[in-house]
């Protein structure tokens, strides 16, 4: 009794199936699209950087020197005229022991002129300054350069692959089951 029931089951399952399965046109299409996206991107970052430092040193002396000599000479001349007058009068007397008087005059008379011319005072003053002016001038300039390159390269590739498929399937079975069954 199973086995009839198995049987008359699977009978009319696969008899439906493959009726409406394979009796009508079967008729459909397959689409099939492809769309690939290749998304590629290079980034390349391109760095360079310059320092250049420049030392540039002034270095100036200046020197100046004053000599200045200052010489004063005094020179004093001492004149001096001595004029002397000399006048004595002597007088004398003279007594004597035999009564006998003399009276003596004497008379002089003395005229002196003396003049005195004397170089005494020569002074002579030698003063010498000497000035120097050193003066150091000394500038540095210290300049740095600093350049920097940044380049950016950015390089993006895009491709899009777009593939359609268009396929028509037309299949058409056509299946007839004739089944007898005889049973005693």
């Amino acid at each position: 009794y199973f086995f009839t029931f198995y049987f008359l089951f699977f009978t009319f399952y696969f008899y439906f199936y493959f009726y409406f399965y394979f009796t009508f046109t079967l008729l459909y299409f397959t689409l099939l699209t492809y769309v690939l996206l290749l998304l590629r991107t290079y980034v390349r970052t391109y760095v360079r950087t310059y320092v250049r430092t420049y030392v540039r040193t002034y270095v100036r002396t200046y020197v100046r020197t004053y000599v200045r000599t200052y010489v004063r000479t005094y020179v004093r001349t001492y004149v001096r005229t001595y004029v002397r007058t000399y006048v004595r009068y002597v007088t004398l007397r003279y007594v004597t022991l035999r009564y006998v008087t003399y009276l003596l005059t004497y008379l002089r008379y003395v005229v002196r002129t003396l003049r005195y011319v004397t170089l005494r005072y020569v002074r002579t003053y030698v003063r010498t300054y000497v000035r120097t002016y050193v003066r150091t001038y000394v500038r540095t300039y210290v300049r740095t350069y600093v350049r920097t390159y940044v380049r950016t390269y950015v390089r993006t590739y895009v491709r899009t692959y777009v593939r359609t498929y268009v396929r028509t399937y037309v299949r058409t079975y056509v299946r007839t089951y004739v089944r007898t069954y005889v049973r005693t």
